[in-house]
């Protein structure tokens, strides 16, 4: 198995802000005020994995303190998506999966996760 490789600090988005952190751990505590995208739905059904348990290990990545970055469009531009929010989060089980999350209104957001991209650099945590 090759090892990890991890995108360089200089590199690296601009790390979300605690204000993001605590939206994202507050809708991800309640059910209600999240819904899974498409590639969410297929990951957690491939990973035979529970909702809540996804949920649950993005409040672990929070708690824990580990990053959560904003998210660069894919333009090349250099510039911000708003309000999208992305880590690289350790399930349950040990393995690390890549999680993109989209902060909506009124407390809601939207969790997009899939394995990462092969022969792509990962996000550290």
């Amino acid at each position: 198995m090759a090892k990890c490789q991890y995108k360089h600090e200089s590199n690296l988005p601009p790390v979300a802000s605690k204000d993001e952190a605590d939206y994202v751990r507050t809708a991800c505590d309640q059910r209600a005020t999240t819904e899974l995208g498409h590639s969410a739905k297929e990951s957690i059904a491939d990973w035979r994995l529970p909702e809540p348990k996804l949920r649950g290990a993005i409040i672990r990545h929070i708690i824990a303190g580990k990053r959560m970055f904003c998210k660069f469009k894919d333009d090349g531009s250099g510039e911000l998506l708003e309000k999208h929010i992305q880590a690289n989060v350790t399930l349950p089980s040990g393995f690390d999966i890549y999680v993109e999350i989209v902060l909506m209104e009124e407390g809601m957001i939207i969790i997009y996760a899939h394995n990462h991209t092969p022969n792509k650099l990962r996000l550290p945590q």
